[in-house]
């Protein structure tokens, strides 16, 4: 491989680890309650169709109105 090249994707490399980094944490941090969220979801749907969006919007809302009585400002 040419060393020019190779000098630029390390570079590349570089400028995307903090970016990459930053996803992991908030995939991490929120991937877990997002996916029990989506199951919530999903089973309200099973039981009655309109279930499904209308759990899952009330749950978004309960978990903003917590976030925000708690003071967090994210």
């Amino acid at each position: 491989m040419n060393p020019r090249l190779r000098s630029r994707l390390a570079a590349l490399g570089v400028r995307l680890a903090s970016p990459a980094g930053t996803l992991v944490r908030i995939v991490s941090a929120a991937g877990p309650g997002l996916l029990g969220l989506g199951l919530v979801a999903y089973g309200a749907w099973l039981a009655w169709p309109p279930a499904g969006p209308m759990s899952a919007g009330a749950l978004l809302l309960a978990d903003q109105a917590y976030a925000r009585v708690r003071g967090d400002r994210s």
